[in-house]
Formats: C-alpha cells, sequence, structure tokens
C-alpha cells in the first residue's frame, strides 16, 4: 500500500476530497504543499487522522485565503509566524485546517518563543520535537503521496522510539519534555537512551517558560486516555517537580483518575493532582501555572474540605452542616466528593449539595422591621436563628417562623 493509500484509509472521506481541492489550488497557484507533523505520525501508525496540519513552501496566508474564497470557508491569520486557520464546510464540528509557511526557528535564549524567517521543507521538518514528528507527505506536484523523512522518523515510528532532533531541543523548548511524555503513555513508546540523558539538564529551564505555557501543557495531559500514566511519569523524571517541588503522583492519584467517569472535567483532574498539597504550595502552584483566580479559589476550597474532612463527618445536626458548607462553591463540593474517603463526611456533603442548600425561611428582613426590628446586624442573627431552626426540623411554618423570631426579640430584649 502507498503512503497515499494509507493516508487516504486514514481520513475522513470529506477530508480527503478537501486535501485533493487544496491541493489543486495550492498546484495552480504555484505553491507546494504538504501534510505535516502529528497527522502523518498517526497516518504510518494506523491510527484515524482527523486534524489537518499542512504547510507549503509558498505563502500560506495568501492560499488560506484564496482557499477560503473557492471552498465557500473563512480564515484567520496569525501574522507572526506566517499561519492560518481555515474553516472549511463539511470538516467534523467545523474543526479548523491549520496552514503553515515553511520556517526556520531560532530561539534567542532557552524557553523563549522562536524566532521565525522563511525556509524550506527541509528546514521545516527539523525544527520539530522529535523524529516521529519530522515527517510529510506531499500533497501537490507530480508524485503526490510521497513521503519526506529526513530523520528516519518512519524508522522510530516501528521501533517505538522518541528521539529529539538535535542536543539542545529541549533547553530550546522545555514544553517538548511534555509533548515527549504524552507521547510515551499515549504510544506506548519510550525515549531513546540518548534522548532520555537529555532530559536532566534541561529541567532548570522549566522556571523560564511561562505558567500559561506549561498549564497548556498538563490540560493536554487531561484529554489523554490514562492521564494519570503521565502524571507519574512527569513524577520520575523530576518535571513535576521543577513546577512545584511538593508535587507528586502516587497510587492514590492513579487510582481517583480511574474511579472518575468525568475525565474531560478540567477543575476535577487539577483537584486529583492538587487536593493533596498544602496550602502554601497549592497557592505557590495555582500562581506558577497561571490558573484563573475563581479556580485557584476553588482549588483551595476543595483542598480544604479534604483537610477538614474528619472534623465534618462529626457534624450532627442539619444546620450545622449547613453552617459548616455554606460558603463553599457548588464545584469545590461535588469535586471534594470525589477526593474525600470517609462515608461520614461524604454523607454530610451529599445531604447538602441535596437537601440543605437552598433551604431558606420565608421570614425576611423587611418583615422583621414591621415586626419591630431595627435595621442592623440583629436582623442577620435573627434570620440565621430562624433558618437552622427550619433546617433543624424545629418549625415548619410561616407562622411558626414568626413565632419564633418574637421568641428570638424577647430573649435578645431581656439580655440586652
Amino acid at each position: 500500500m502507498s503512503y497515499a493509500d494509507h493516508l487516504r484509509a486514514a481520513l475522513a472521506e470529506p477530508d480527503w476530497v478537501t486535501l485533493q481541492r487544496l491541493a489543486e489550488i495550492a498546484t495552480r497557484l504555484g505553491m507546494s504543499l504538504y501534510l505535516v507533523g502529528g497527522p502523518v505520525r498517526d497516518c504510518l501508525l494506523h491510527r484515524a487522522v482527523t486534524d489537518l496540519d499542512l504547510t507549503t513552501e509558498g505563502d500560506a496566508l495568501i492560499l488560506a485565503r484564496t482557499a477560503a474564497h473557492e471552498l465557500g470557508g473563512t480564515w484567520k491569520k496569525f501574522n507572526r509566524f506566517g499561519t492560518a486557520k481555515l474553516i472549511l464546510p463539511g470538516r467534523a464540528r467545523f474543526a479548523p485546517i491549520d496552514l503553515a509557511t515553511t520556517r526556520t526557528e531560532t530561539y534567542a535564549r532557552p524557553g523563549a518563543l522562536p524566532d521565525v524567517v522563511r525556509g524550506t521543507i527541509t528546514t521545516d521538518l527539523i525544527r520539530r520535537d522529535f523524529t516521529i514528528n519530522a515527517l510529510a507527505i506531499r500533497l501537490d506536484g507530480a508524485q503526490p503521496g510521497a513521503l519526506i523523512d529526513r530523520h528516519r522518523g518512519e524508522h522510530d515510528l516501528r521501533a517505538g522510539a522518541l528521539r529529539v532532533l538535535h542536543a539542545r531541543s529541549f533547553q530550546d523548548d522545555p514544553t517538548r519534555l511534555f509533548r515527549g511524555v504524552r507521547f510515551e503513555q499515549r504510544f506506548n513508546f519510550a525515549f531513546t537512551a540518548d534522548t532520555l540523558q537529555l532530559i536532566a539538564p534541561a529541567l532548570p529551564v522549566i522556571n523560564q517558560i511561562s505558567g500559561d505555557r506549561i498549564r497548556h501543557e498538563l490540560e493536554l495531559i487531561w484529554g489523554e486516555a490514562q492521564p494519570w500514566q503521565a502524571l507519574a511519569r512527569l513524577d520520575e523524571l523530576g518535571i513535576l517537580q521543577s513546577i512545584e517541588a511538593d508535587l507528586h503522583v502516587d497510587d492514590w492519584i492513579a487510582v481517583h483518575f480511574q474511579a472518575q467517569p468525568t475525565r474531560d472535567d478540567r477543575f476535577a483532574c487539577w483537584a486529583w493532582l492538587t487536593c493533596r498539597l498544602s496550602e502554601t504550595s497549592l497557592t505557590r502552584f495555582s500562581q506558577r501555572v497561571n490558573l484563573a483566580r475563581a479556580e485557584a479559589i476553588d482549588l483551595e476550597q476543595v483542598r480544604a474540605l479534604r483537610a477538614a474532612a474528619d472534623v465534618l463527618g462529626r457534624l450532627n445536626s442539619r444546620s450545622s452542616i449547613y453552617r459548616a458548607l455554606a460558603e463553599y462553591h457548588d464545584r469545590s463540593l461535588r469535586v471534594a466528593l470525589t477526593v474525600i474517603d470517609q462515608p461520614a463526611a461524604r454523607a454530610a456533603l451529599e445531604l447538602y449539595l441535596d437537601q440543605l442548600r437552598d433551604v431558606r425561611p420565608t421570614l425576611n428582613g423587611m418583615r422583621l422591621q414591621e415586626l419591630g426590628v431595627s435595621r442592623g446586624p440583629m436582623i442577620g442573627r435573627i434570620l440565621a436563628e430562624v433558618q437552622a431552626a427550619v433546617l433543624d426540623g424545629i418549625i415548619a411554618t410561616p407562622q411558626q417562623e414568626e413565632e419564633y423570631a418574637r421568641q428570638i426579640m424577647a430573649r435578645e430584649g431581656r439580655e440586652a
């Protein structure tokens, strides 16, 4: 079977047709066109290809604009890297097609974003992270379907080997460490011995990349079929500790990732990774990966709930459970249920979420003022006591609420 046949078998039929149309347009414009990187890798592994990453030795922006016009789509350009996203009808979920001009990259310092100049398909492939991604299939010209493999990437695919293309690869871009671990676990591959030796010297450079880039790489791990294995490997290689020294992965994390049906919940994944950190370590971690403030607050709530599980499990009234949990956000409470093992604490959380959180007395501050209570903190104290009585089943009707409030007012009057 030719590479073109492999590619056609790996693609949905509409995508195959789209590539043929794009190749025709590129040829008419006098441009080359290649499918590059991950899609070629997946094709050679006989996996379905859903991403379309294309590159041309011509001008990707002109190609994208022309294709959008002729094929009834839209496009968006990114001038810095000479790239574009092309959205065409017929693509599943309107997934964008990535179009790039072949380029050469240099790095002003370790961990920096690359400086880009136009290049050839040869220079474009050598800038890739691993040999298994330094592959291209030509789509235009006299030999469509020809494989371009300058770095024995197909050989490494067959061997299950992850190999960088040069010795400074991880130092130039430390996010390749995270990607390598993802590929290692996803494909059941292994770093080659020479590549493995390059990891430890690159760990300090992780400190020089932005929190946004680290967060993005971890969130890509959440999308893997077995994210706990990738996390364990990051731990084993010292990569996690380069982000936060107290972060470790053990069987507890693996069990919780495997047991939950909601691994597509990004917040839950963050919580499973971090809920056993100290408050100080969690704050430091959240800041390092630049989590949104709301997400950082809720992660701290999950951590605090887990730490307080013994106390929570000893609460013996509905009103005391309400008081303990009323300030926590629903997301925090629901995810806390997945990390708290004590049955009594879990029961308290479930009771609050299912029955207590929306319980409110019908009595309000305006009615208390009509009953003679002056505006001020007294109103809040009375309403809190009335609510507790409703929660505990001491009172049940609006009339009983008013009578209970009058009793509190009388008591407060005597104590004043």
